[in-house]
């Protein structure tokens, strides 16, 4: 019979030295609650993961984390490293009861959490990224994925990453010009490691951190073409190989289309073979978003087909500037229907454009001849 949450404490009644100051951060790493919860059963796993990346990422304390879940921070200490056992025989403590509080806090969590966010809109471009990290994760394969900027790739990423359980998804830039050990900081990070300690060292336990589960998501990889020094190039790639194929997890490598240029054609084409053939998966997005995309954004706020100068602006904002101009204008022009308490019309789109179109143009000088 799983023990209850009100009976957790009685197990392990005295604190873990480590927690004596309550007011400190979740002080375990993520590579360890990984390897400590890999024999869980896979729900108390998913949730016992889900809790500790929740509690990272909101930047709770262990204080925060107890008032939140309703479970003696000790035993949460002890769940998180695997420590969680009856002091009599050693044996592990049956996690039902821990984690029915924690299935209870998520149901309290996600009813009460306000939706603050930009809304999302599932264009042609977020169907197939959401395919692509699908498959990714479930052949545990590398996909690519190329395209301009400005086309929806990193809102579809940190959509993905959004919409999967805390801790499933890991989302990360590549450094500006980066190099290996930039680009290993990055990733620990984004995995809730620490970087205090050697290079070697945090390579493995980035290793120890992904697993089958986990869909690593690395954005702007072209950046490391850019690096420089240009062998960390090879460095950077050939190390993402090694944890993808070491960890069995899905890796999702996403850039623009200097990053398929180089992979494919460039200086190093030949040492990337490797990687390339490890691509089980790639999507190439078109430059131009296309016109069911645009009506479906504009679908949203309620607006019908544009005609006239909408329509002509709409046109070469999608054909100089992409979704990301084009989404953020709407935004804009919806805002400023709201303010002045009218219905949004492609005329408030027409002013936001106009605005920005002022703002470009260079100021007539004040001085005389």
């Amino acid at each position: 019979m799983p023990t209850s949450p009100e009976d957790l404490s009685a197990i392990n009644p005295t604190p873990s030295p480590s927690l004596q100051g309550l007011k400190q951060g979740i002080n375990i790493a993520g590579d360890t609650v990984t390897l400590a919860t890999a024999p869980y059963p896979e729900d108390h796993r998913k949730a016992v993961r889900r809790l500790y990346a929740l509690a990272k990422e909101a930047g709770w304390d262990w204080a925060d984390l107890e008032h939140h879940v309703k479970l003696d921070t000790t035993t949460l200490y002890r769940v998180f490293n695997g420590s969680y056992r009856n002091p009599k025989t050693g044996d592990p403590v049956p996690l039902g009861g821990v984690v029915q509080a924690i299935d209870r806090f998520f149901e309290l969590w996600e009813a009460r959490s306000p939706e603050t966010r930009l809304p999302f809109i599932e264009t042609s471009v977020w169907r197939r990224i959401s395919k692509l990290c699908q498959e990714a994760i479930a052949m545990q394969a590398t996909a690519m994925i190329y395209g301009e900027s400005q086309v929806g790739k990193t809102a579809c990423l940190r959509e993905v990453q959004r919409r999967k359980p805390h801790g499933d998804a890991i989302y990360l830039l590549m450094p500006a010009a980066a190099g290996l050990q930039a680009m290993l900081v990055a990733i620990a990070d984004a995995c809730h490691i620490s970087q205090r300690t050697s290079f070697e060292r945090l390579r493995q336990r980035v290793r120890n951190f992904l697993d089958d589960s986990k869909l690593l998501l690395i954005d702007e990889v072209h950046e490391c073409f850019v690096s420089y020094h240009k062998a960390s190039m090879l460095k950077c790639l050939a190390v993402l190989r090694q944890l993808q194929e070491e960890s069995g997890c899905g890796l999702v490598l996403c850039g623009t289309n200097v990053w398929r240029h180089e992979l494919e054609q460039g200086e190093f084409a030949q040492a990337l073979k490797q990687l390339c053939r490890r691509g089980i998966w790639s999507l190439q997005l078109e430059a131009v978003p296309t016109q069911a995309d645009l009506r479906l954004i504009a679908a949203h706020y309620r607006l019908p087909e544009p005609e006239g100068e909408p329509a002509d602006l709409v046109r070469f904002i999608a054909h100089q500037s992409g979704l990301g101009k084009y989404t953020k204008f709407l935004h804009r022009a919806a805002l400023l229907a709201k303010k002045r308490d009218q219905k949004m019309s492609w005329d408030h789109f027409t002013k936001v454009v106009a605005v920005a179109d002022t703002l470009t143009r260079a100021p007539k000088s004040d001085w005389t001849k």
